[in-house]
């Protein structure tokens, strides 16, 4: 056994007090073997992950244990079957020596196993600036931050920062000229909408599918479309296996704008809603040139590329798609299984009387997100309001009567206009972390507004903010945030 062991078998007795499951009495069963441990060497996709090897110890699971050398942390990655010869850690410090051992488990009954030394290396010089850094109150709530950051040079990264702000996950994702929608998906695995497109050029883009560890699985594109546009993508599944991927995607036309101080033949990006079968076979959901038109927009003119601009998708609570179109100042409810829009709420065509809200509704809105008790929240950039201001609102609608009312916001003070990109994301404990992206912070307020922490986004290069960030709660595997 290491040297090291004494000391981690001190600290790991005290430690897995708290983190072994409760099990009731233990089943007739002898324990496993010992796992003996071989290695552990750095992930390739980043120096905040490591994979540790051992021997198979005929065990029904197992699982990694780590502690920093200095005492400062320590934790313990979920259980995977015993079948397996490794275990992945994740969201290490950079640059830091860590004691790591491995346990095997039958019934009730465990058994340790060797433990090693591991230093993790520093990371990037491109990433050595990116960080959140705290404002006012903290640290946030929990879990991690996860986002983008660009580096001096344009090098672009998915990063998740701990709720101290730094750095414990991240994927190089080279130079695509702009990164927008990253974000966990129900699968476990991190997506990033990479490439140089707003939502209406004539640009190559793709979503790329990266595992917990930052391999990359599959990249996604708006099969049936022109183009593909990365403000979302939902991968949606069923019993841990992919059912279809939900995005947008456009296509460019010539169109007579003449009217709204453009030219006779200018062109035009309209957009689809498309649900993509994990078989491969497309539906076209809303073909955006048929529903709407550029007369439906409400920011412009004049018109900047496209008519309707969609930045965010979630499901209601009865299976509907619910659809945020910034340009159109509206959001959309497709029927559960249907092609029908179910209501509209905003824009010019609005089908809810509004009450309780003193700014008389939203504008160039983002992330607009179905709560679990059926409400909205969103961003509202605010593009409506006088003066403009932005800030993250919640509304109670009722479909039956047409009506919605307001029923809380968060404006920070002082006030901000975020003109583009942005976040709101309500949290299990009722926290609800506000990113004003172009503004260079993030909020997290309790439910009575208060703010509890305010984080700076902090990168190597001063002029770029990320389009949203999402809090998450696990590396390893999606849980409820």
């Amino acid at each position: 056994m290491s040297s090291h062991a004494g000391v981690a078998g001190v600290v790991l007795s005290a430690f897995l007090i708290g983190c072994t499951e409760a099990t009731g009495p233990a089943p007739p069963l002898s324990p496993p073997s010992r796992p003996a441990s071989l290695s552990v060497r750095p992930t390739r996709a980043m120096v905040n992950g490591a994979r540790v090897r051992f021997s198979n110890p005929d065990a029904d699971s197992v699982r990694a244990g780590y502690i920093a050398a200095d005492g400062t942390e320590a934790g313990v990655t979920p259980w995977v079957s015993g079948s397996n010869t490794s275990v992945l850690v994740l969201g290490l410090a950079p640059a830091t020596r860590y004691l790591v051992w491995t346990e095997a488990k039958r019934g009730s009954a465990t058994a340790v196993g060797d433990t090693l030394a591991f230093v993790t290396e520093a990371l990037p010089p491109g990433l050595a600036e990116a960080r959140l850094e705290r404002q006012r109150g903290g640290p946030l709530s929990g879990g991690y931050t996860l986002t983008s950051t660009m580096d001096a040079d344009g090098h672009f990264y998915a990063v998740a920062y701990d709720s101290v702000g730094v750095v414990r996950w991240y994927r190089d994702l080279g130079f695509p000229g702009a990164v927008a929608d990253v974000q966990q998906q129900h699968n476990g695995h991190i997506t990033a909408g990479v490439g140089p497109s707003h939502g209406y050029d004539s640009a190559a883009v793709h979503f790329v599918e990266l595992t917990h560890a930052g391999d990359s699985v599959r990249a996604i594109v708006a099969t049936g479309s022109a183009f593909t546009d990365a403000h979302e993508l939902i991968v949606d599944t069923e019993h841990g296996s992919r059912v279809a991927d939900y995005l947008f995607g456009y296509d460019i036309r010539t169109v007579d704008l003449t009217e709204f101080g453009g030219g006779p033949a200018d062109p035009l990006a309209g957009h689809q809603v498309l649900r993509i079968g994990a078989e491969g076979g497309v539906d076209t959901l809303v073909q955006g040139w048929n529903r709407w038109s550029e007369h439906d927009a409400v920011i412009g003119p004049p018109l900047a590329g496209d008519f309707d601009h969609p930045n965010s998708l979630s499901f209601d609570l009865d299976g509907g798609l619910v659809i945020s179109y910034r340009a159109l100042g509206a959001v959309v409810k497709l029927a559960p299984d249907s092609r029908t829009v179910a209501w509209v709420f905003g824009g010019t065509g609005n089908e809810f009387t509004l009450t309780g809200d003193p700014l008389n509704g939203f504008g160039g809105q983002h992330t607009v997100r179905v709560l679990r008790n059926g409400h909205l929240l969103m961003f509202d950039n605010g593009w409506n309001h006088t003066p403009q201001r932005s800030r993250a609102v919640e509304y109670a609608l009722d479909p039956a009567t047409r009506t919605a009312s307001m029923v809380w916001q968060y404006v920070p003070e002082p006030a901000v206009f975020v003109p583009f990109t942005g976040s709101a994301q309500r949290l299990a404990n009722g926290n609800t972390v506000v990113t004003f992206t172009g503004s260079g912070f993030l909020d997290e307020v309790s439910p009575d507004g208060v703010l509890l922490a305010r984080m700076a986004l902090r990168s190597g290069n001063r002029s770029y903010f990320p389009y949203r960030t999402q809090r998450i709660r696990s590396l390893y595997r999606y849980e409820k945030p």
